[in-house]
């Protein structure tokens, strides 16, 4: 077998040419003779492969184009790369929690249809475009509590308290006896910027002819409400994006609070809710779930699910009191004119009484009547607020 030392001894004597037919024909004849590592491959892959030791000696594994040879003589060394660092896992992606999704009823034999045991209380919502969104709003805001409690919706979008396009007075007993509410709520005014015509005047609006008109208006359909349903909360109007508006629906809240003190019904006021806090109408802003959340479309009108979410969140605390003591009617029994307390519930007569004598010998205990019921403790003589007369100091002298 011809050895590797006299193969290169043979290239050393003959020209540059020659060397490479020779080179040639022993790669052939290796490859002929099966010399160990002269497959087609290795020869590409290494010039000098039958100088390798057999393949049964163990060989240290071996990097291509890692130096001057072999490999390919005529590409440049590579510098060795580093390996990377394995990536660390994405962090879990956060999903917004998702929405309550509450459903609204177009009657109480809608809402009890297909239950084994229909809910034992209704909430009755009547009104325009706005009461319909805080329907949902209420929905979802029960939804924990559908078993027991289930929203109605009597809308219509473009109503008020003027009769056209809907006369209130003459729709609500319908809507009461299809609702069979517990409660009933109220949401009108927005659709109301309109003149009045009365005796051949026109009234424009928020004139003081206007104002009187209006007034007596949504007094006639408060009496209407109460008669039929009862309990009723009235729902004040919310800001626009537009400013003239926002100024007169800010008008119209005071004239609907003064109606509602009037009928003695509770008057939710929910104007500081979406509003900054420079007063100026708030798109986007916290929602009941503590986030940050769009709360108005875009026409600066209507309401988001969020925003009419945040809108019953105002109306629950009365509805709430209400829903708990189905006994207590919303409204005074003593008259129309009856004040609210600061909760928005009516106070009678008889809790306006002092309380009996004895009462007043305990002084930690009236003070604990008067934080808890709002039942002032009665006056002492001589003290501030004794207003009896004559004054001390100033009695009349005894006749002889």
């Amino acid at each position: 077998m011809i050895s590797a030392p006299a193969i290169f001894r043979s290239l050393a004597c003959i020209g540059h040419s020659a060397k490479r037919r020779v080179a040639a024909g022993l790669l052939l004849a290796a490859v002929a003779l099966g010399l160990p590592g002269a497959g087609p491959a290795a020869a590409q892959d290494d010039f000098f492969f039958f100088l390798r030791p057999p393949a049964s000696v163990p060989q240290a594994p071996r990097e291509r184009n890692n130096g001057w040879w072999p490999g390919n003589i005529f590409q440049p060394a590579q510098p060795r790369r580093a390996a990377s660092p394995p990536a660390a896992p994405a962090p879990p992606v956060a999903r917004k929690p998702a929405e309550p999704e509450g459903t609204v009823y177009p009657s109480a034999e809608a809402a009890s249809r297909g239950r084994r045991q229909p809910p034992s209380q209704f909430v009755l919502v009547l009104g325009d475009r706005m009461a319909g969104q805080l329907a949902q709003g209420l929905a979802d805001a029960y939804l924990p509590e559908r078993d027991r409690v289930a929203i109605v919706e009597y809308t219509v979008d473009d109503s008020g308290f003027l009769a056209p396009p809907v006369d209130w007075i003459s729709k609500a007993p319908g809507a009461i006896a299809s609702g069979r509410p517990n409660v009933t709520v109220l949401g009108l005014g927005a659709e109301d910027l309109k003149p009045i015509t009365e005796n051949g005047l026109v009234l424009e609006p928020l004139t003081d002819r206007w104002t009187e008109a209006y007034s007596r208006r949504v007094d006639d359909v408060l009496a209407a409400l109460r008669e039929k349903a009862g309990r009723v909360i009235v729902v004040g109007l919310a800001p626009v994006s537009n400013t003239g508006v926002s100024e007169a629906y800010a008008r119209l809240n005071e004239i609907l609070r003064a109606r509602a003190a009037r009928a003695g019904l509770p008057f939710v006021n929910v104007w500081d809710g979406f509003v900054d806090e420079d007063g100026k109408y708030l798109a986007t802003g916290p929602a009941v779930d503590g986030q940050r959340r769009r709360l108005r479309y875009n026409d600066g009108i209507r309401f988001t699910r969020a925003g009419g979410r945040k809108l019953a969140f105002f109306v629950e605390k009365d509805l709430n009191r209400l829903l708990e003591d189905p006994a207590k009617p919303s409204t005074s029994v003593e008259g129309a004119r009856a004040p609210l307390t600061l909760i928005g519930g009516p106070v009678r007569d008889k809790d306006l009484k002092p309380e009996p004598a004895s009462l007043s010998a305990d002084p930690a205990r009236a003070a604990t009547e008067a934080l808890r019921q709002g039942v002032p403790p009665p006056a002492l003589r001589g003290r501030t607020d004794d207003f009896s007369w004559p004054p001390p100091g100033l009695e009349a002298p005894a006749a002889n």
